[in-house]
């Protein structure tokens, strides 16, 4: 374990101030327990999408990208019951049509 030393330390700058604030690292425990707050305030559904990397969107700045659409829809290409809902075959359709840039079929159905 490496100790806190200032050569080690994190530092952000204090926009009100203009200097640099030593950033101070929660506890594993805290972390952890804050991980299970936000989880446990989701629905399943929310959980599955946010560990296959899809982002909230209500948390988004400006437009999302391309990428961030795909990964959006091949998220949902993974889930039986939305390839059934956008009338796909398998996942191996979804996701040839996803690569090919193709996402609005399935992002429709998700939102």
């Amino acid at each position: 374990m490496i100790p806190a030393t200032a050569a080690n330390a994190r530092y952000t700058m204090n926009e009100e101030t203009g200097d640099y604030d030593e950033v101070e690292d929660p506890t594993w425990q805290d972390a952890w327990k804050g991980r299970l707050d936000k989880a446990q305030s989701m629905s399943s559904d929310e959980v599955f999408m946010a560990a296959r990397g899809v982002g909230n969107l209500e948390k988004r700045e400006g437009e999302e990208s391309m990428a961030s659409k795909k990964r959006r829809a091949m998220s949902a290409c993974r889930d039986a019951s939305l390839l059934k809902k956008a009338n796909v075959r398998d996942l191996k359709d979804c996701t040839g049509r996803v690569f090919s840039g193709e996402v609005d079929f399935m992002l429709n159905v998700i939102e």
